[in-house]
């Protein structure tokens, strides 16, 4: 039983259920996991409905996106995670806006109490605009944005009926037809019927065309039989495409839109040699096709080849053979070389070397043996396959470039740089010694390994054994090439081939601090933990700022935890102005206080409502008065029912500022807000007797 599923039973059966259960194995298990925590682990436990106990858990040790953490349990149907999340006060849970677009997730999922869920909590966009300048605005501006046609369009095109039903039954969906046109394409019959019987509505070609494609034969009878089958050529192009030989000929039969001269290709392309056939044999369109042999050959389907080859023999092009090569099947290459007169190129040798196939290069070898160039060794190192590439060696002499080694550190195959290291001469490229000229890499060559934490790869004798050797007899050569191999390691985050490095006693220094910076840049914290591990200087005094500016957020949490501190407003400000939610949420909970200036441009220029939960009362007050002077009624709505003032001079000024507001102000605030238990201290008695008697006259 390997570490992960022992950590997973230890941590679910003992963790959840009783916090005194094996302290110090969830102890020790915490402090080995922990650095490795990160939002996509939150995420996934949220997808996967873990209990409240873990999400706590996961909560204090991680910094949530929260929309992807919201959508995440909307996918999963998990309601329970839902409410969880919403009843986290002061901010510390998803603000309204990451629940946008949740409604169609849910639909498209088929979870209906989570739509219901939201329902209940949301208002539409489009009553959202036409509310902008109504006096119900303030009120609904706190709820969650729906859009329900959307919803309604997913449901249907993912089979859901229930949901289906549900959504219409609300009445507040403005937008229909789409859901006839998705359930339709993806052969839904049972929505379809009911939409026809609830609305008698119609579809469009595309859906009927799209029907044909994916194959709904049941779909379009019904509607060819309750005179709705309207469709395009694109019917049975589409058909064809697939392979759909039933709905063929069935349209042929009882339609007369027929198809284009691509349906024949199409089908080609695709390997159904039936349909093609079947359309050569009674439909009159092989004449205008423009025949391409090479996407077909390319894919493999040697029986359409063959077919193509007796019918029409003059359709081969010159370089059929190597998209043929392409397919990494050998059959197909015998076959083109047997029955057709057409030769490779060098792209053929290229296209089995890829691949792999080492049987497809020895015939080639044989065959073709002027088609090969150094490339074929090239592409071999880069894909991994080092018997290609030992065999290009021993038996072919056209050798590599340099890309070779440089390819095959890039995409982690350190056994294949190993081998050209050791047998080749042209080592890395230049620009990759280059770039590695402020990385040292100290060849000491003792596998003696203190560090504590496990690695990710061992060193065998034979390497230890191969590298000495070469090194004494070009340890210039040597010492380049490592060099290199760390540099490009650093920059592609490959902890693999570092820790290789360090077993070897290869000792890598940095004379720049660029590859940190790439790490931080990039939100590479796994690197970032190597270079703590290893005692490299993080000692860039921007660094924290540098993964703002990138919004990379674990990486910033990672600095904020080793020492970086969040000591200027400045980063926060940014956030909000480049609405980087989640960055400016982690920026406010772990920065400095928010100022006033700060806190009024991040709500009132920013529309980050939610950031009133971290400011002091003053500072409130003072923002619900710059929101009365400048009309913000989003801002004014979400700050008087979503936070609390205690100081009765508080409630005081606000409610002389209410006073003192243009008179259409006033009776928005008063619609929205007198019945509210938690917003009565806004009004003064009078004011409330004088909007009852409006109401009344009115």
């Amino acid at each position: 039983m390997n570490c992960r599923t022992i950590a997973r039973l230890v941590v679910e059966q003992c963790l959840p259920a009783n916090e005194n259960a094996l302290p110090h194995v969830v102890r020790s298990i915490d402090a080995y996991l922990t650095p490795l925590l990160c939002h996509e682990i939150f995420t996934a436990a949220c997808e996967g409905g873990a209990s409240r106990c873990i999400l706590d858990f996961l909560l204090q040790r991680t910094t949530p996106v929260w929309k992807e953490a919201a959508h995440a349990a909307v996918r999963g149907g998990h309601l329970d995670v839902i409410r969880w999340m919403t009843e986290l006060q002061d901010g510390r849970g998803p603000w309204r806006a990451d629940f946008d677009d949740g409604l169609q997730t849910a639909a498209t999922q088929g979870h209906l109490a989570i739509v219901k869920w939201l329902y209940e909590r949301g208002i539409e966009l489009d009553t959202m605009r036409e509310m902008m300048e109504s006096i119900s605005y303030i009120e609904r501006s706190t709820l969650y944005v729906l859009c329900s046609w959307k919803a309604l369009e997913s449901a249907a095109e993912h089979g859901h009926l229930e949901v289906v039903q549900w959504i219409l039954t609300t009445r507040t969906c403005m937008r229909t037809s789409g859901a006839m046109d998705r359930a339709v394409a993806n052969g839904h019959l049972v929505i379809a019927q009911w939409l026809h019987t609830v609305s008698c509505q119609s579809c469009s070609t595309w859906a009927v065309d799209t029907a044909a494609k994916n194959g709904h034969l049941e779909m379009l009878q019904w509607l060819q039989s309750i005179h709705l089958l309207n469709c395009t050529t694109a019917a049975m192009d589409g058909a064809a495409e697939n392979g759909h030989l039933e709905i063929l000929k069935w349209l042929h039969q009882t339609r007369d839109e027929g198809c284009s001269s691509t349906a024949l290709q199409l089908a080609a392309d695709n390997g159904h040699l039936e349909v093609v056939k079947w359309l050569d044999g009674n439909i009159n369109c092989s004449s205008n096709v423009q025949w391409n042999c090479n996407v077909v050959a390319e894919r493999g389907h040697l029986d359409v080849l063959q077919w193509l080859h007796e019918h029409f023999p003059s359709t081969f092009p010159d370089d059929v053979m190597d998209d043929a090569a392409g397919s990494g099947r050998l059959d197909v290459i015998k076959w083109l070389h047997e029955y057709r007169s057409e030769r490779c190129t060098i792209m053929a040798s290229l296209e089995v070397a890829r691949s792999g196939d080492l049987e497809a290069v020895k015939w080639f070898h044989e065959h073709y043996s002027d088609q090969f160039a150094p490339q074929a060794m090239n592409q071999a190192a880069r894909n991994g396959h080092l018997h290609i590439v030992r065999w290009l060696h021993e038996n072919r002499g056209e050798g590599c470039t340099p890309y070779a080694m440089d390819d095959a550190a890039i995409n982690g195959h350190l056994d294949v740089v190993l081998y050209l290291l050791e047998h080749r001469n042209e080592g890395f490229s230049r620009f990759a010694m280059a770039s590695a000229r402020n990385i040292e890499v100290q060849c000491l060559f003792a596998t003696s390994d203190t560090s504590p934490r496990p690695r990710r790869s061992h060193v065998s004798n034979d390497q230890l054994i191969m590298l000495q050797a070469v090194y004494k007899r070009r340890p210039a050569f040597v010492k380049g090439c490592l060099r290199s191999l760390a540099n490009i390691a650093l920059r592609e985050g490959n902890i693999e081939i570092l820790d290789w490095l360090n077993q070897l006693g290869l000792h890598v220094e940095l004379h720049t601090t660029i590859p940190i910076r790439q790490a931080v840049g990039r939100g590479d914290v796994k690197l970032l933990q190597w270079f703590y591990w290893n005692e490299f200087e993080l000692h860039d005094p921007d660094l924290l700022h540098l993964a703002v500016q990138k919004e990379q957020l674990d990486a910033a949490r990672w600095l904020s935890k080793h020492g970086f501190k969040i000591t200027s407003l400045s980063l926060i400000e940014e956030a909000g102005r480049k609405e980087m939610v989640p960055m400016l949420r982690w920026l406010v909970e772990h920065g400095p206080p928010l100022d006033f200036g700060t806190a009024m441009k991040l709500t009132v220029e920013y529309f980050h409502n939610e950031i009133a939960w971290w400011v002091s009362e003053s500072d409130r007050v003072q923002i619900v008065l710059e929101a009365l002077q400048k009309e913000k009624q989003d801002v004014l709505g979400w700050i008087l029912t979503r936070t609390r003032f205690e100081n009765v001079s508080s409630q005081q000024r606000i409610r002389d500022a209410i006073q003192r507001a243009p008179e259409s102000i006033i009776l928005r605030i008063e619609e929205d807000l007198s019945d509210l238990e938690e917003c009565k201290w806004c009004f003064l008695p009078t004011n409330k007797r004088r909007y009852s008697e409006m109401e009344l006259a009115s």
